[in-house]
């Protein structure tokens, strides 16, 4: 529950200063009901859709392509509106999804990405627990000591990262702050397999007045800050 509410006082704050589009991605999209749930019980989700309208992706892929034309035309109508009390959207989407795979954030629709924890595939899938077991019986172990099943396991967990926090970064123009949201990141066996671009620029901070200031300081210098 902490956690929770923790994640929703975050993207509250992202909302005040971040125009445009924020991207959410979550582990699964029983998390992400949960998320949702606890959100709508606490009163956060009334506080974050003050500034944005929340969207949420949905499982059945044939439904995605409505939803995301709507989130892009909410944006746009609203972000450049200084009258308006919106100033964008927030999304809700799964890593592993449509959303994080083959949809495309780029300019105002992904100004914010937030990668909430770390998604590991289920380890008890037969498939992986085989291909793991494989691996460790016939590859010797890394330097480091750690088994080669293990990191496969990470290596699987950092690429849907990546996939999905590219989402937002889609030409040389473009650009966006991306924040993940769990300390295990700084671990070198993970920050390493973190795109340079990403990794080289990482900033720690474990409290959000910090990251509150780098990030009104980075859209002010874009002359993009929310101001309203």
């Amino acid at each position: 529950m902490m956690m929770m509410d923790e994640l929703g006082r975050v993207v509250y704050n992202v909302c005040n200063v971040v125009p445009g589009g924020i991207v959410v991605f979550l582990p699964s999209y029983e998390y992400e009901k949960t998320v949702f749930d606890h959100w709508q019980r606490t009163g956060c989700l009334t506080r974050i859709c003050v500034k944005k309208k929340l969207f949420r992706e949905p499982k059945k892929s044939s439904q995605v392509d409505v939803l995301l034309g709507e989130y892009a035309s909410f944006i746009k109508k609203h972000s450049s509106n200084k009258y308006s009390s919106y100033t964008g959207a927030v999304i809700l989407c799964v890593v592993g999804g449509k959303m994080s795979e083959g949809i495309n954030f780029s300019d105002d629709l992904g100004r914010c990405v937030l990668m909430v924890g770390l998604p590991y595939p289920n380890i008890k899938s037969p498939e992986l627990k085989e291909k793991m077991d494989y691996l460790n019986a016939n590859m010797p172990r890394l330097a480091d000591g750690r088994a080669p099943g293990q990191v496969y396991y990470e290596n699987l967990c950092m690429k849907a990262v990546n996939q999905s926090i590219g989402r937002a970064i889609r030409h040389k123009d473009d650009y966006a702050t991306i924040m993940l949201l769990d300390h295990r990141y700084l671990r070198s066996n993970m920050k390493t397999k973190l795109p340079c671009w990403i990794a080289d620029k990482m900033i720690n901070v474990d409290r959000f007045g910090p990251v509150f200031v780098h990030v009104r300081k980075f859209f002010s210098g874009k002359g993009t800050a929310v101001s309203r």
